[in-house]
């Protein structure tokens, strides 16, 4: 997108280079979306409603109520402590790419072109994120990891506040941006992990919604308090903190709140993944056939 906007001349006008990034978005995706729609396999359905249920959607949402049920008083070790930390840590990291873009514009001085360059610079940063997430996950266990992914986020995100709007060249911005991508990497495929470790069996395609659901709720809150403490004259490295904050609670959550990852896995009826984790790691050559 950098290198088409200075190509078309428009690298220094922020609001056309978006309306290009818009039309850019509806096109890619119109056309990734229908070819994935296409590709997905037709299956039975796994289970039929009562005959008596005249209004299929009522049908769903008593049997979402009792799922959510369940999750408070069967799940109290991982899931129900994953889903709540979800509700915070998403809606903290989801924020994140969208003030950064107005932190960078107002308080570093970057131009569109030179946010591109930092964003590509973040996905870069997610690949040797994602190899320490697999690693330290593997020595750990994902409930750690995630924490710890949490904790160095909320530090590369308020050192990058405080530090930032100071420095001296606006291009060690792009140093922040390796490190939020290394956090980045680490956080998303360890969240996952830990998401497949606790999902119970048979129930995968609800819960599955259930996450959707909680990744999503509080998604407006954070940009909502960084505007209102930017209008009422509060520094932007103040709102960044505070958004920031979120992920201190759902680390928080899971530190206090869950149990051991024994536990976690007992719970979820799981433990096949700990036998296969402790098989890779004494893992013994095969005696070869006759």
């Amino acid at each position: 997108l950098g290198s088409l906007s200075l190509g078309l001349g428009i690298s220094s006008d922020s609001v056309r280079t978006a309306r290009l990034s818009q039309a850019m978005n509806v096109g890619i995706i119109s056309i990734l979306f229908s070819m994935g729609w296409r590709c997905m396999p037709s299956r039975p359905a796994s289970r039929d409603p009562p005959q008596e249920t005249r209004f299929l959607v009522l049908y769903g949402m008593r049997q979402n109520f009792r799922t959510a049920l369940s999750i408070h008083r069967e799940y109290k070790k991982g899931l129900r402590w994953y889903l709540l930390a979800t509700v915070f840590a998403q809606s903290s990291v989801g924020a994140l790419t969208t003030v950064a873009v107005v932190y960078l514009s107002s308080e570093v001085g970057l131009n569109a072109t030179d946010i591109s360059l930092f964003f590509f610079v973040v996905l870069v940063g997610t690949i040797p994120g994602s190899k320490f997430a697999s690693e330290l996950s593997k020595r750990t266990n994902p409930n750690t990891s995630w924490q710890l992914s949490m904790i160095c986020l909320f530090i590369t995100m308020v050192i990058g506040a405080f530090t930032l709007g100071d420095a001296p060249h606006k291009y060690l911005s792009l140093i922040w941006g390796l490190f939020v991508g290394l956090m980045l990497g680490w956080f998303y495929p360890t969240e996952n992990l830990f998401f497949s470790c606790v999902l119970p069996k048979g129930q995968e395609a609800e819960i599955a919604g259930f996450r959707v659901y909680c990744s999503m709720i509080l998604s407006w809150l954070p940009p909502m308090i960084f505007s209102i403490l930017i209008e009422s004259g509060v520094d932007a490295k103040w709102g960044m903190t505070f958004m920031g904050s979120f992920i201190l609670v759902a680390a928080s959550l899971l530190k206090f709140g869950a149990g051991t990852w024994e536990e976690i896995l007992q719970e979820s009826q799981r433990s096949v993944f700990a036998e296969h984790h402790e098989h890779h790691e004494h893992e013994s050559i095969a005696e070869p056939p006759l």
